[in-house]
């Protein structure tokens, strides 16, 4: 019998903590008299900033070591997981690794009876909006909690490696035990409060808990899948010779009018999206000059609409923008389509200022993902249509 926990994580942002917990599993597993071993997706390099990337951790109570490693050590891939775990609850929305085409939603590799872990301070139904629908059951459990974000190399010691054995240890006592899990941790840190982090997790998705943290969820539960799952060709069916067809060139002034790779989204990479307020723009091309990603459309009237499938979430553009409030980055889970913002605005100005001010909220949460620091969260302001307040740009430097 093979046991297999998958831990999806923001590529460069997670990599560090997503390793640190496959390996952890395998060596907790290990003392509890176990075979294990763990492996990342190499099809994720070079695993660009943000995008959905896997790691993943293998237990076995029966067999041989070799024959663990001969059965799952040489898949890029793997076809069924026990255990889910969603570092960043954004993806709930579907993801596109780097290792097959399309977008596929969170739970596709959940099993019968199975269970998705994710990191959220949503609730169960929040997030089934964007879930996929499974034709069995399965159960969802929340560890409540913020992405843990970080920088390249760099591990944001929140605890959440921590608390995500413990709840690993909660869905699935066999495959790690709480008990093993504290004392590993108290052996390799010295570190009581590492181990009362893992309890905690473990107390707060026992059967119970109050409030319940574990839903049960059945077929009737989540969404149809609106994206295509893309066909790769068969080995016969390949072209000839070494000809890669390019992608069809074009440019047109309006929304979607510039020409990109439909077969590369990316969109599935963004923590947060730029919320617009096209009333407060002053054109001044900043955000569509410094986007990295080009996914900012110039209209005949001057102003930039957004693609949000090629969106990545960088967060450029709001920190260009010289204008109060113009462009503000808002949690992804607020939003439930790529639909065009401009023409929103176009339609019926305001109510598309209503519905965005409503999106953003009163916080304004950012992520330092070089320092690896935390979130940081101020409070917003909402500015009368067409009042134009320009903001002065510093830059912190850290010694």
């Amino acid at each position: 019998m093979i046991k297999r926990v998958e831990v999806n994580y923001r590529g460069i942002f997670q990599k560090n903590l997503g390793k640190k917990i496959g390996s952890d599993i395998v060596m907790i597993a290990s003392r509890m008299g176990q075979k294990a071993f763990s492996n990342g997706r190499y099809s994720d390099s070079p695993e660009r900033n943000g995008i959905p990337c896997k790691y993943f951790a293998f237990v076995s109570p029966d067999l041989p070591e070799e024959e663990l490693e001969a059965e799952c050590g040489a898949k890029l891939e793997i076809d069924e997981t026990n255990i889910s775990v969603v570092l960043d609850d954004t993806m709930c929305k579907g993801v596109e690794p780097w290792g097959w085409h399309g977008i596929r939603p969170i739970n596709e590799k959940v099993i019968k009876d199975g269970c998705l872990l994710v990191v959220s301070r949503k609730k169960p139904e929040e997030l089934l909006k964007f879930i996929g629908k499974k034709p069995y059951n399965y159960r969802i459990a929340i560890l409540d909690g913020d992405a843990s974000l970080a920088g390249l190399w760099v591990n944001k010691d929140d605890l959440t490696h921590e608390r995500i054995l413990g709840g690993i240890a909660a869905i699935d006592p066999a495959l790690i035990s709480i008990e093993a899990v504290e004392s590993y941790l108290m052996e390799k840190t010295k570190q009581k409060h590492r181990a009362e982090a893992a309890r905690a997790a473990f107390e707060s998705l026992r059967a119970e808990a109050k409030p319940p943290r574990v839903k049960l969820v059945t077929p009737k539960e989540g969404i149809d899948w609106p994206h295509e799952k893309p066909v790769l060709p068969k080995w016969f069916e390949m072209q000839e010779g070494a000809v890669v067809p390019a992608v069809k060139r074009g440019f047109e002034v309006g929304p979607r009018g510039q020409s990109r790779n439909a077969m590369f989204k990316r969109g599935t990479t963004k923590t947060q999206r730029p919320a617009v307020r096209f009333d407060l723009c002053t054109k001044c091309t900043l955000c569509w000059a410094e986007c990295p990603d080009e996914c900012f459309d110039p209209t005949k009237d001057g102003f930039y609409d957004i693609e949000y499938q090629y969106c990545v979430g960088c967060g450029k553009c709001a920190e260009i923008c010289p204008v109060k409030e113009c462009i503000v980055m808002v949690d992804e889970l607020r939003f439930e389509d790529d639909s065009s913002p401009y023409e929103h605005w176009k339609k019926d100005s305001k109510d598309y200022i209503q519905w965005v001010e409503d999106k953003k909220g009163k916080d304004r949460v950012s992520y330092p993902f070089v320092t690896g620091k935390g979130i940081t969260v101020t409070q917003g302001e909402v500015m009368p249509e067409g009042k134009i307040v320009g903001i002065k740009k510093t830059e912190e430097a850290e010694l």
